[in-house]
């Protein structure tokens, strides 16, 4: 029956847990379909497979919107929609209860279709996979291809428990603030709580967050530009270009400065918003100093739920500049720069405290003043703590500790993991390369080009290093060891072009560039080249090469320059000193002696100590010594007077001291609240304890190899464990999740994180959950017949329901009752046999026959069936009502306690927001009213008869 009036009800076949869905409009080829019971709104395409209407036949039990339930006794139509009528009632079938299903196996039975009893088998074995996999606490957690880290696997937990994720993801260079984001992404789509997510990033990082999405979390994010812009408006020009896709990816200065893609990319709607190097987004007290970056951001920011913004440098531009990224969080909490300004020094004081606390020293009476200061709403549990602490209670400092951090300025909505706190770095290897000079004009080339690059003047410089005494030296060092990958930073793509051309005069190494004149998909082609263990020997990157870009496979790192900026440099080393490292970082510095550059290297080696260890306050040194030392170290070209070496060696003294007291000051500062709240090692031990386990449940693996032998998909296996998936003889074209060409995959996380070319396949991949819902979504196997041996004649159903719930996905009712499979096996006196007749009993005994022989026996009638699908329907119902009260108990136990934390915590914490309570409360309603209208939907049954001859 098509879909073609309004009112009409229909079920998408693909998503039968959204409900009974209503036509609510028909336009230009296209169907509104709207899901009362699971809050959605589609649009199908005219004559859509997708799509099934729903008709309720004679002897079938409907409900109505208002809860009455009656027999359809007969089926009028009138204006194209249907009229059931039973039991008193005339109801049009906009009338009918949103969360109704409709009958399948009961008509596919009677009308003889029927499949193997292993197949009826198999889709019971599916239904209670997928029920597993989204009932599982750790669902989402577990498609990353990548190492399971704890800090990154802390706030993975704590981020997507909440009901309004808006944070800040600080951790410092190297820490992995890019997987974090991803890993909140993964989890947050894959339980349904967001459904539209758009990334921002610099437009040098576009495709490198594309690959990484992709590559290691399966997540495909289509890549906005004009042009796709352009080519979604020629086909449709109404169309907002960016409703095409439900996963967005952009770079942040393409919408920020086209006035039109800026309000089709705020009106698009999204449910997430991801801000790369969010240090960028410039702001100022002064509204026409806002950047359009930023105004793009704020305006995003305030439509959607959901914000992450990233930077490794959350004070890099001071406290206005920390205000600027936390007021985008929240901009009813961050209205006032001088207020923010006052608290921090406030924050500033507790720290200190909190520092005493950790290291277990005595607190003063100061120490107890400062408490106060911050305890101003709640001064009774203050004092209660402080008592604990002088009694010497058990757990009283703990105690004290997490109350501090409940209370904590910017501790909810700032996550910042510091090395300081962190193990698992490698360690650092200075290798300084002094090289002499040839020629006195070689030392006056390097103090102008040093004088040129750190005034702006870089493209003035014409580089020549066709004999330069660094290139040679570079020559030999890749000569002597072709196997290690190398790679090179230096300050201009000018610069990188000269170094590949006077390289390639020399030798015919695998050598690849990385600067802003190449596209962006050569940039990322050039920097995967590199990546591969056959590929580049070398890249030469410009300065792009320092920020984001994750090179940790790489364990030699040239500098060919140094700007008189420390963060930079540190940027520079970053790229390979990272979490996950696996040898020590040899960096390399090439320099003429004698001339400027040899200057740098001395202050940045002996003043900065920079080399050997990280470095902090990068811009402070930048600030305090930078005009200094490129005046000192420029008078070493030709032509100036060199400068005495007591000038450099009092410079390098005073750097040294500036650095003791800079670091004396930030260890002192040192936010050890915020640490604290960054990581809990016991929350990530649990939830890192939860993946493993679920890797090593075979559920998965057997249900997947089931499958792919039901849909006659080849799986060979390979070395290592790994199988090869060939879908070219499957019986679906088009299988989904496997390519064209096939797939190698593997089980194994560490297996997969080896080797990059295998796909890894975990409950959270693709294949699975599209491979159980392509035999759940059919008929395939809601039928079987068979026959038993016995010598008292009987007939027994065995019939499969589904306990189901229909909400809106993003209230993750699954994690309290995910749809339940329920077997009941009952015989013609109505006896509940399940117990006796369990699935391994039955599988022995009942021999798969034809079903057509039997159906024509005169004593047989569809009476006598449906009687006993009546009677499995209602022990079903009452087998279920304890498995729902259980639910719901467990949902108002853990939904109830996370309110009430809430709750208790706004009194004390003003970075609470209203909205985050409200949202816990609905989430909590919503909850317990889907389990308590949680109903039993047939899903199928098998028909077994006993003592009959056929």
């Amino acid at each position: 029956m098509s879909l073609n009036r309004i009112g009409q009800r229909c079920v998408s076949e693909p998503e039968p847990e959204l409900g009974l869905g209503i036509v609510v409009s028909l336009d230009g080829g296209r169907i509104g379909v709207s899901f009362p019971a699971a809050g959605e709104q589609r649009l199908y395409g005219q004559g859509t497979t997708v799509l099934s209407r729903v008709q309720f036949r004679e002897g079938q039990k409907v409900a109505t919107r208002k809860g009455e339930t009656f027999v359809v006794e007969s089926v009028d139509e009138q204006d194209g929609l249907l009229v059931y009528v039973g039991g008193g009632h005339r109801i049009v079938e906009d009338e009918i209860s949103d969360v109704a299903g409709a009958a399948g196996p009961l008509d596919r039975l009677m009308a003889g279709q029927t499949d193997e009893g292993s197949v009826f088998n198999l889709r019971h074995r599916a239904l209670q996979a997928k029920s597993q996999f989204l009932a599982s606490p750790v669902r989402g957690f577990l498609g990353g291809r990548l190492e399971l880290i704890p800090h990154q696997f802390y706030i993975l937990q704590t981020v997507t428990s909440r009901q309004i994720p808006r944070v800040l993801l600080a951790d410092e260079v190297g820490l992995g603030k890019t997987i974090e984001a991803c890993l909140i992404l993964q989890r947050l789509l894959t339980v349904g709580k967001v459904k539209r997510a758009l990334i921002l990033v610099p437009e040098s990082l576009t495709h490198q967050w594309f690959v990484e999405l992709l590559r290691r979390f399966n997540l495909w994010f289509s890549i906005f530009d004009e042009q796709r812009c352009f080519d979604c408006e020629a086909s449709d020009p109404e169309e907002n270009p960016f409703l095409s896709d439900q996963l967005a990816l952009c770079s942040v200065e393409f919408p920020a400065k086209h006035e039109n893609r800026f309000e089709q990319v705020v009106a698009a709607g999204w449910d997430m918003i991801v801000v790369d190097e969010a240090h960028h987004l410039g702001w100022s007290v002064n509204a026409d100093d806002v950047s359009p970056e930023y105004r793009l951001v704020e305006a995003l920011a305030k439509k959607s739920r959901g914000l992450l913004l990233l930077t490794a440098t959350p004070t890099q531009l001071g406290l206005e500049g920390h205000f600027a990224r936390l007021r985008l969080l929240d901009p009813h909490r961050y209205s006032d720069l001088e207020a923010f300004r006052d608290e921090a020094e406030d924050f500033g004081k507790v720290a200190e405290v909190a520092e005493k606390i950790v290291e277990g020293k005595r607190l003063d009476a100061a120490d107890h003043k400062k408490l106060a200061q911050i305890f101003d709403r709640d001064p009774d549990t203050l004092a209660e703590h402080l008592a604990s602490l002088e009694k010497g209670k058990p757990g009283a400092r703990d105690e004290l500790l997490r109350t501090l951090l409940d209370q904590h300025g910017t501790g909810r909505v700032v996550f910042r993991n510091t090395r300081a706190a962190m193990t698992g770095f490698p360690s650092r290897q200075f290798c300084p390369v002094p090289l002499p000079a040839e020629s006195p004009a070689l030392l006056t080339r390097v103090a102008r080009e040093l004088e040129a690059e750190e005034t702006g003047r870089a493209s003035e410089i014409r580089h020549n290093f066709r004999d330069d005494p660094r290139i040679l030296w570079l020559v030999d060092f890749l000569k002597a060891d072709p196997s290690r990958k190398v790679l090179i930073i230096c300050r201009t793509q000018r610069k990188v072009v000269a170094i590949e051309a006077a390289l390639r005069e020399k030798m015919t190494a695998k050598a690849g560039v990385f600067h802003e004149g190449l596209e962006l998909v050569q940039r990322d082609r050039n920097a995967a080249w590199f990546a591969e263990t056959d590929g580049a020997q070398l890249l030469i990157c410009s300065e792009i090469g320092s920020e984001g870009r994750n090179f940790q496979f790489a364990h030699h790192l040239v500098l060919f320059d140094l700007p008189l900026n420390p963060g930079l440099v540190e940027q520079r080393i970053g790229r390979l000193d990272r979490i996950g490292q696996t040898e020590t970082i040899r960096i390399h510095v090439p320099y003429i002696e004698g001339s400027a550059e040899a200057c740098v290297v001395e202050w940045y080696e002996h003043g900065l100590d920079a080399f050997a260890q990280p470095m902090h306050g990068g811009n402070e040194f930048a600030q305090a010594f930078r005009e200094r030392v490129l005046v000192l170290a420029t008078r070493f070209g030709v032509g100036k007077k060199p400068p005495e070496p007591k000038e450099l060696k009092a410079l390098i003294a005073e750097t040294a001291k500036y650095r003791a007291a800079l670091l004396e000051k930030m260890h002192r500062g040192r936010d050890r609240l915020l640490e604290l709240n960054s990581f809990d090692p016991q929350v990530a031990a649990e939830a890192i304890a939860a993946v493993r386990a679920a890797d090593e449940d075979l559920t998965m693996r057997r249900i997947v190899t089931e499958l792919m032998e039901h849909f006659g998909v080849r799986m060979k296996d390979h070395e290592e464990g790994d199988f090869f998936l060939d879908a070219d003889h499957a019986y679906v074209e088009g299988f989904p999740s496997i390519p064209r060409d096939g797939m190698l995959a593997t089980f194994d996380r560490q297996r997969a994180i080896v080797r990059e070319d295998i796909r890894f396949v975990s409950a959270d991949h693709p294949l699975v959950t599209d491979s159980l819902d392509l035999l759940i979504n059919s008929p395939t196997g809601t039928t079987a017949f068979g026959l038993v041996e016995a010598e008292v004649p009987n007939i027994l159903v065995e019939a499969v329901f589904v306990l189901e719930t229909v909400a809106d996905s993003r209230w993750h009712v699954d994690q309290f009752l995910s749809p339940q499979p329920v077997r009941m096996v009952v015989d013609l006196r109505g006896g509940d046999l399940t117990a006796e007749w369990d699935v391994a009993t039955v599988t022995d005994l009942v021999k798969d026959v034809p079903i057509a022989p039997f159906l024509e026996r005169p004593e047989f009638n569809p009476a006598l069936l449906k009687n006993l699908i009546d009677g499995a329907t209602d022990l079903a119902e009452r087998k279920v009502v304890q498995v729902k009260t259980a639910a719901e108990q467990s949902a108002q136990a853990q939904l109830g306690a996370d309110l009430q934390r809430l709750v208790d915590l706004s009194k004390l914490n003003d970075h609470v927001r209203p909205e985050e309570i409200k949202l816990a409360q609905q989430q909590l309603k919503k909850t317990c009213g889907a389990i308590r209208d949680a109903r039993v939907r047939l899903d199928s049954i098998r028909l077994i008869v006993a003592g009959f001859s056929l």
